[in-house]
């Protein structure tokens, strides 16, 4: 059990107030400063070692705008401090790079404004080598008070191979002198560029806790057990929120309309970083993201669609790199770089694709060309994107299990049944709503969920999503008694009625069981069928798995209860892991069972096809944007390749107003339609890689 004091829950229930007090105040900020961003980026990397000569010396203002005139750019993200800790401006607080004679930040920026091109700062804050190494103090200490770097191996000579993306790691944190420096060093930038656009501050997500001398410190004031890993979690947490909301204090006091971001905060996992809301300190939000070897493609999709709704403009980030963000002469083909940037005004992002600077200064002109060809294409269709917010009837639920979620996510996208992020304050715009796996709910949530429902709202939930977060009972009436685990490594599905379409009348496998429950009001749709035993080395049968028994078990597959299907198995994580398309199948037929209107149904699509549905409520339009051009793996990186040409794709889109035109973009052409009450069906002309469908009314 976790202890943490009375004096503790005092402060930090009231650092907790204070930091929502001043959230809500950013919000309001962000949404009235900052609707949309601009959509062209460009994130130029410069990390550059004391002992490279001649820096910055081949840099010419010229060659630097014909670059980004080349790359269609309109906004690029320069960079004041990189992760070696040295300066690219002329300092009194920090130090300028040694092998620097001239301000380099303050001419980049010159040449950005000179061509209408925004060009925030790019300051690092996670890693910074030079002052790791002058205040070894600052760093980020491990529980027996070692720095806190991973995979640095601290005995080897020095002159051995050095691992990639190895730094020692900085703690920021409010209160802590590193902050303090921090602070002088951007109050200087400011007071040095009255001109400029913005920051773009990196590198928060590298370590969850932190217990060096001046965190050991805060937390015994806050009364925190630092044995108990999830308080130290939370308290390292709120103090990179407060450092945050200092910087973001003092930009506002020197630049009001300038924007302010925290990199990696976004991230939706179930760490303190994303569950204190550190993302509510930024002005919009930057999705970083290299989907050809981190992400995939499927990742773009749920942040876009979580983070807009929050009410901030977003940023798809990827980049020109083939397998590593910063990697040199890596080039990923411009085919994946249109795709991409497609994708990304598609979900409702503005569009950015990381860059390196070579230390000389002069920009790669292929790269720019690349991109170039990418955002020539952005800019036909950029007006149909960022502004826009998602808007389904089907609403997915976040465990923060990122096997449940994403295996959710892939099988809706797969299947084109566009979505958005259920939460408790858009239950009324939803008409069904799947809970993953994952034991995430509270029994406040659950009343919630079952009070819409009663009213007509359609759950659809999986396995040990139904359960309370101590895996004792069902929080939701899925018609059935919890019994428990099963007791079987794995089993089989047995379609009984209603949901087999597409799929095969045999028992088919399931790799994990489902759970044991006893149905009480329930009506059984799918029955589980048991192997003979498990396997084990003293009893086992052929090569894999244990062949099922000839009779169905007491326990069901699949329950529907009045206006909730249960789903006794985790076939979002089994989809994520394995990818069955019978698991697929069977999740896409209970969609259909319970959902009667989607507000947009997609046909003849291939899988690797994708949609977005947007609303652009200032401009009186629907968008639906449909893209094809499917990844291939090839070694460990995903590449895009094949533009193939997708015909006879029907769209039918279901809504209140009343559509004046339809037009289909890039080439601006009118399309016919059938209208029947509120739907309305078009067939959309054959396409190649992305196309959009505008409903206007």
């Amino acid at each position: 059990m976790h202890k943490i004091s009375f004096k503790a829950i005092i402060h930090l229930l009231l650092l907790s107030v204070f930091l929502l007090l001043s959230t809500e105040t950013l919000a309001q900020k962000q949404r009235t400063v900052h609707e949309t961003m601009p959509t062209r980026q460009v994130h130029l990397d410069f990390h550059t070692s004391e002992h490279i000569p001649n820096i910055g010396k081949k840099f010419d203002k010229k060659q630097f705008q014909e670059a980004l005139r080349l790359g269609r750019v309109n906004h690029i993200n320069i960079f004041s401090k990189g992760h070696h800790g040295w300066a690219y401006y002329p300092t009194k607080v920090g130090k300028m790079h040694p092998n620097l004679d001239f301000d380099l930040l303050g001419e980049q920026l010159k040449a950005c404004h000179e061509i209408g091109v925004k060009a925030p700062f790019y300051f690092t804050i996670g890693w910074s080598e030079l002052d790791a190494r002058e205040h070894p103090e600052w760093t980020i200490r491990n529980k027996d008070g070692s720095i806190n770097a991973p995979g640095y191996d601290w005995e080897a000579d020095r002159t051995t191979e050095r691992p990639t993306y190895l730094w020692k790691r900085m703690d920021p944190s409010f209160g802590t002198p590193y902050h303090e420096h921090i602070m002088k060093q951007v109050e200087e930038i400011c007071q040095r560029y009255p001109d400029l656009d913005g920051f773009w501050f990196d590198i928060y997500h590298v370590a969850l806790r932190n217990y060096n001398s001046y965190a050991v410190a805060r937390m015994k004031k806050e009364g925190v057990d630092l044995n108990d890993t999830l308080a130290v979690e939370r308290s390292h947490a709120l103090a990179l929120k407060a450092h945050m909301k200092a910087l973001r204090d003092l930009i506002t006091k020197y630049r009001p309309k300038a924007t302010v971001y925290f990199n990696a905060v976004t991230r939706i996992k179930n760490v303190s970083l994303f569950k204190e809301r550190l993302f509510d300190m930024d002005t919009h939000q930057d999705l970083e993201d290299l989907p050809t070897t981190w992400g995939g493609y499927n990742k773009l999709p749920l942040d876009a669609k979580y983070h807009l709704q929050q009410g901030v403009p977003v940023t798809g980030m990827s980049g020109k790199f083939h397998k590593a963000w910063g990697e040199f002469g890596g080039f990923k083909h411009a085919d994946a770089i249109k795709y991409e940037a497609a994708a990304m005004i598609s979900f409702g992002a503005s569009c950015n694709f990381g860059d390196q600077l070579h230390p000389s200064g002069e920009m790669e002109m292929d790269t720019y060309k690349n991109i170039g060809e990418a955002y020539e294409y952005v800019e036909k269709i950029e007006d149909y994107g960022p502004g826009g917010i998602p808007v389904s009837k089907l609403g997915v639920w976040l465990t923060l299990n990122k096997a449940s979620d994403q295996g959710v996510v892939d099988m809706l996208l797969e299947l084109h049944k566009d979505f958005v992020v259920a939460q408790e304050d858009n239950l009324d715009d939803l008409e069904v709503i799947i809970i993953p796996s994952a034991p995430s709910l509270s029994s406040e949530q659950a009343k919630k969920l079952t009070e819409w429902s009663q009213k007509g709202g359609q759950l659809i939930v999986f396995g040990e999503g139904a359960l309370n977060k101590e895996r004792t009972g069902f929080l939701l009436d899925v018609g059935a008694d919890y019994v428990k685990p099963s007791d079987f490594q794995f089993d089989y599905t047995v379609i009984k009625k209603d949901m087999g379409k597409g799929l095969v009348e045999s028992p088919f496998l399931n790799y994990n069981a489902g759970l044991m429950a006893k149905p009480t009001t329930g009506e059984v749709l799918a029955a589980i069928r048991n192997p003979y035993f498990n396997r084990t080395y003293d009893k086992f049968s052929g090569h894999r798995e244990t062949p099922y028994t000839l009779e169905d078990s007491e326990y069901p597959a699949i329950i529907k209860n009045k206006n909730l299907l249960f789903f006794a198995h985790p076939l979002d994580q089994l989809y994520y892991q394995h990818g069955v398309r019978l698991h697929r199948q069977l999740v896409g037929n209970g969609i259909e069972l319970m959902q009667n209107s989607p507000m947009l149904k997609v046909e003849q699509l291939p899988s690797a096809g994708r949609v977005s549905l947007l609303h652009q409520q200032k401009n009186n339009r629907y968008v639906a944007h449909l893209l094809y051009a499917p990844p291939i793996l090839r070694g460990e990186v995903s590449v895009i390749e094949d533009f193939l040409p997708v015909s006879d794709v029907e769209i039918t889109l279901d809504i209140p107003e009343n559509i004046k035109s339809i037009v289909q973009i890039p080439n601006g052409n009118s399309l016919e339609y059938e209208q029947t009450g509120t739907k309305i069906k078009v067939q959309v002309p054959t396409f190649t890689m992305h196309t959009g469908i505008v409903f206007e009314y």
